[in-house]
């Protein structure tokens, strides 16, 4: 499996992109009368105005990549409150039967007086009411999920109709530039072309870094940790080659150490308490973190699963993070951050 970064959003960020010179800046390639030169400046404008395409509909599919995103979090906060639901259903109704019908009938026949008959079946009445309150509870919440697992599958199939309008139109542009690269040589108009290579370069650098926001099991994760800078994390600042989303969600978080020291991550690399990483139950792995508490900041990178067991927490942070926060169980805020590039092929 080649070795890429997950961009995972980054196509809706503002990227760095080589500007191709215009069709209408080629004022060499148009004073030449030559026939391969006038059907190079026309091939040259159609490859602007695919490069100028692409930038939207990148920039819109990174838009719904995050909506992805968010959607499955939806998906895994519907389904702990169905649990919930469910849960507090089936003791209700154990507390509402728990005599069965013959130890109630026993209770009302051992009463010593009218009042203690009065609380027995208030008491079964009771009970009775709130096992139908419950049921209510846990049917609406079961169609709560289902709702929002119907809305995440539908915007994932609407993802990958996005990414294979990108293949598709990426594809034609390279045709194009080969066909160009073709007349600029009969022409003598090789380095006009040159701008419009890297920036086809560039995105087809980036495409290979979406497959729906996940890290290949077990790759070097180096090159995602050396985007947290120079402090490792350690700042309130953005890192450079990181950029803000504008997203944020708050929580609480918990921390693990060394008792998981040596073990592998969710994606396959070795968990190391003294990095500055986390674990999220539906961020996509290679989603930088900005965790909050009090005046404390840590930029960590999700490469990991968790925490489980309580919906209240969101993020199970490093041993090392959680130190440098001050963080025990504790309420935070984090901000997604995303790579400001799509990272090069270190396979």
């Amino acid at each position: 499996m080649r070795a890429v970064v997950v961009a995972v959003l980054a196509a809706m960020l503002t990227v760095g992109t080589a500007v191709p010179a215009r069709a209408h800046d080629l004022r060499g390639a148009r004073d030449r009368d030559l026939p391969e030169a006038r059907r190079f400046v026309a091939l040259h404008r159609e490859l602007d105005i695919a490069i100028a395409r692409y930038g939207r509909l990148e920039g819109r599919m990174g838009r719904a990549w995050l909506r992805v995103a968010l959607a499955e979090r939806a998906v895994a906060v519907a389904e702990a409150a169905v649990g919930d639901a469910e849960r507090r259903l089936a003791e209700r109704v154990r507390a509402a039967y728990a005599f069965g019908p013959g130890g109630t009938l026993e209770a009302l026949l051992g009463a010593r007086s009218l009042a203690e008959v009065g609380t027995i079946s208030e008491y079964v009445t009771r009970a009775i009411s709130l096992d139908a309150s419950a049921l209510g509870e846990a049917v609406v919440a079961r169609a709560i999920l289902v709702a929002a697992r119907a809305r995440s599958e539908g915007l994932r199939q609407g993802l990958e109709g996005r990414f294979e309008r990108l293949r598709e139109l990426l594809a034609t542009m390279e045709r194009r530039v080969e066909r160009a690269e073709e007349l600029a040589e009969r022409a003598r108009l090789e380095r006009e072309l040159e701008a419009q290579r890297r920036a086809i370069a560039e995105l087809a650098a980036r495409q290979g870094s979406w497959d729906l926001g996940v890290i290949g099991y077990g790759e070097d994760q180096g090159h995602l940790l050396a985007l947290l800078g120079p402090s490792g994390g350690r700042s309130c600042e953005t890192p450079e080659g990181l950029v803000e989303t504008g997203q944020a969600f708050s929580g609480y978080a918990s921390w693990y150490g060394w008792e998981f020291g040596g073990q592998p991550t969710a994606t396959g690399a070795i968990f190391d308490p003294r990095l500055f990483t986390v674990a999220n139950r539906w961020l996509p792995f290679g989603t930088f973190l900005r965790v909050r508490h009090g005046d404390r900041c840590a930029i960590v990178l999700v490469n990991d699963r968790g925490p489980y067991g309580r919906l209240e927490r969101v993020l199970d942070l490093s041993m090392a993070a959680a130190q440098h926060l001050g963080v025990g169980v504790s309420w935070v805020t984090a901000e997604i951050l995303l790579p400001a590039d799509g990272l090069p092929d270190v396979g």
